[in-house]
């Protein structure tokens, strides 16, 4: 199995937009439903994953010169994962409450 590099600039990039994907998702939860759940949390990674999977066989099979890795899917669902884990400790309940309200 060939080592992976994940400080490489493509990794980083991959974990940082599907951080930002996964933040976004949940901050949208938290407006809708008035607050995000660990079921919402799952969802956003789990359809991160899919979307990230998706992309790379796209490309793999209408862009020449492109490949299929698995080391990107990976980062993408690290990085899923990790705007889960920042959502979930910048925003407690009560203070998701509080911007909520002042966002309303």
């Amino acid at each position: 199995m060939p080592e992976v590099d994940w400080l490489q600039t493509d990794k980083l990039a991959h974990a940082g937009a599907y951080a930002l994907l996964a933040w976004l998702a949940l901050w949208g939860f938290a407006r809708w439903k008035g607050e995000a759940e660990m079921h919402h949390g799952i969802l956003t990674v789990g359809i991160a994953g899919a979307v990230g999977a998706l992309l790379e066989y796209v490309q793999f099979r209408y862009f020449p010169d492109r490949h299929f890795e698995y080391d990107d899917m990976a980062a993408n669902v690290v990085g899923a994962l990790t705007g889960w884990w920042v959502f979930a400790r910048l925003f407690s309940a009560r203070h998701l409450e509080a911007l909520l309200e002042h966002w309303a």
